[in-house]
């Protein structure tokens, strides 16, 4: 009885940890599909397709970017620089509606400028799609090999 006890309780553990790991896959390849499209079409647009409509922006050296119109504004022309980051963690709230996804990026122009750093996004459930309501990107040193 005792053998039959512990493999149920077992069993339940791994549900929950399969239940919990869903929903943060989940937030991880949207982040994922958001890099690949900011390849794709573009930083801005990329920025504005997966945003809330409420999001806000951080960048150094800028306050706060609120809303749709004023993160679209905040883009100037990219002049050739490419930004890639990839997600490396993150976490859901219990509720499900609520995630935070965190990574390293990287950016480079055609002219040989370059830079990187950390971003954290704040990610919404909305309409059952993931946005990202809260973006923050800060200079740091590349990520560690």
């Amino acid at each position: 009885m005792k053998q039959l006890l512990l493999a149920a309780c077992v069993l339940a553990g791994a549900f929950a940890l399969e239940s919990r790991a869903a929903p943060l896959d989940d937030v991880m390849n949207t982040d994922r599909a958001f890099a690949a499209a900011a390849l794709r079409d573009g930083t801005r647009a990329a920025f504005l397709a997966y945003a809330a409509p409420d999001a806000t922006m951080f960048r150094d050296g800028v306050g706060p970017i609120k809303g749709h119109a004023a993160i679209g504004a905040s883009f100037r022309e990219s002049g050739g620089a490419v930004l890639r980051w990839e997600p490396e963690g993150g976490e859901v709230a219990a509720s499900g509606d609520l995630s935070y996804t965190w990574g390293y990026f990287n950016w480079a122009t055609t002219d040989g400028k370059k830079g990187t750093g950390n971003y954290v996004s704040i990610w919404r459930k909305i309409n059952g799609q993931w946005k990202w309501i809260v973006d923050l990107g800060v200079d740091a040193p590349p990520k560690p090999n």
